[in-house]
């Protein structure tokens, strides 16, 4: 059974049943009305004979009150009977107007009016109203209630399933077109979207689908990009290990190297894409234990500057080679840090990798180090930054999260393509340190990296 039939009949059932429950009310209260009616139609018959009575005797009139009872019994059908007698002038007189001899379901109402001019003259009503009479003409109109009520309730209950289908088509069509759309999705289509104005809880889920579309293509794109970024990064290294195991092996006779300078070159060839495959499995390592929120921190005091000298020291070569000038401005006089030195070199050389990717020739690198005060804590601003090509607003809101690459990654003046894991990892280690990073930077000027670590 569709969504659409489920609400049709959902809603359908709930305004019949509420529109029973009301019409039954209704009908209770019209029945309690009549009843009233009836009980008044009664004590007004038996009041209008009293006055007509009370006129006959201030007139001295006996045919009045006949020719009003006549007229009374015309216009109430349940008079059965007004029997009148008159007293005075030492003789009775009786009349009757209407049926002499009673019938069942009659209820008698006696009544004694004395004339209030002429002492010992009165009259004497026994006003005989058919009850039974009365309750079957009750009982006629409550059923005709009834029967006007079913035919309302019938052309109510039409109208709300009409309106229950047009409001649950009308709500399962964006469920319908979520269903729709999520297949096309799930056959591997890109760029469905849906379209909903409405703000309420539809709207929010349809644009929650969209973001969600929106969101998988970007790891779409992520996925593709890093498979990519893996083929190179096992390929080249592989690749150039083989060609340089290949030419050792013929530079190789008699099990001594025929050119010990050469072949010393090839080892350390070899060597330098060992370490290259050693850091990317270091870095899906990495990944892996900060996605499972295994990755640790053995904090204890560092001094920052000699990490930052090593590290330094260690792109040297590299930065030499690329003709871009690398300095480290961290003040040997700077108080030790709350950190894990393995980490914290880790961190530094990511951002300094990158620096020295997208610097070009000419550029500068540079750590340089301020410290600040929050909250009666001491800590220590570290900021790596170059003179390179910046990164643009777009990529600088997707730089942390895990393969994501910029644009301007095309652009690299040197360095291998890259997974989109070394700042993902340097985000979370920072963070496991108790600090935050963020970026500034503009297209053109250069970026700057800048984290803050505790100081002892």
């Amino acid at each position: 059974m569709s969504i659409r039939l489920k609400l049709s009949l959902a809603i359908g059932l709930l305004l019949s049943s509420s529109l029973l429950g009301v019409g039954f009310l209704l009908l209770e209260m019209e029945s309690r009305n009549l009843r009233q009616d009836m009980a008044k139609d009664e004590r007004f018959i038996v009041a209008m004979v009293r006055r007509a009575a009370e006129d006959a005797l201030v007139q001295k009139d006996d045919l009045l009150l006949l020719s009003y009872g006549k007229f009374l019994r015309q216009q109430f059908p349940a008079l059965e009977y007004v029997r009148i007698t008159w007293h005075g002038s030492g003789k009775d007189r009786t009349y009757t107007v209407g049926a002499a001899t009673p019938s069942p379901g009659l209820e008698s109402t006696l009544l004694r009016l004395d004339d209030p001019v002429e002492p010992g003259r009165g009259v004497t009503l026994d006003v005989g109203i058919n009850e039974a009479s009365m309750r079957i003409r009750l009982q006629e109109n409550i059923a005709r209630t009834r029967r006007n009520f079913l035919r309302l309730f019938g052309i109510a209950v039409i109208g709300a399933l009409v309106f229950a289908d047009l409001f649950a088509r009308r709500l399962s069509r964006p469920l319908k077109e979520l269903s729709r759309a999520a297949a096309e999705i799930g056959h591997g289509k890109q760029g469905v979207r849906l379209a909903w104005k409405s703000k309420d809880e539809v709207g929010r889920l349809v644009e929650g689908f969209n973001r969600m579309a929106e969101r998988l293509e970007e790891l779409d794109a992520l996925k593709k990009d890093f498979v990519s970024a893996v083929t190179h990064e096992l390929r080249s290294p592989l690749g150039a290990i083989e060609s340089f195991l290949n030419l050792m092996e013929t530079k190789l006779a008699g099990g001594a190297p025929q050119d010990p300078v050469q072949f010393k070159a090839y080892f350390d060839r070899i060597k330098q894409n060992v370490r290259r495959l050693s850091g990317f499995i270091n870095d899906l390592l990495d990944t892996a234990k900060i996605e499972r929120g295994k990755m640790e921190c053995a904090l204890k005091p560092v001094k920052l500057q000699g990490v930052a000298a090593d590290v330094v020291q260690f792109f040297e070569a590299k930065a030499k080679e690329q003709e871009i000038a690398i300095t480290n401005r961290v003040n040997p006089d700077t108080g030790p840090v709350q950190a894990d030195p393995e980490r914290l070199r880790q961190v530094l050389v990511n951002l300094v990798s990158n620096a020295l990717k997208f610097t070009p020739r000419g550029g500068k690198i540079w750590i340089t180090t301020e410290q600040y005060r929050e909250n009666g804590q001491r800590f220590l601003e570290v900021a790596v930054q170059d003179s390179g090509h910046g990164i643009s607003p777009e990529d600088q809101k997707r730089l942390f999260q895990k393969f994501a690459q910029g644009k301007n990654n095309t652009q690299r003046i040197a360095g291998s393509h890259g997974t989109g894991l070394g700042l993902f990892i340097v985000k979370a280690i920072v963070e496991a340190h108790g600090g935050t990073i963020s970026v500034q930077s503009e297209l053109g000027k250069g970026t700057r990296f800048v984290f803050g670590l505790k100081m002892v």
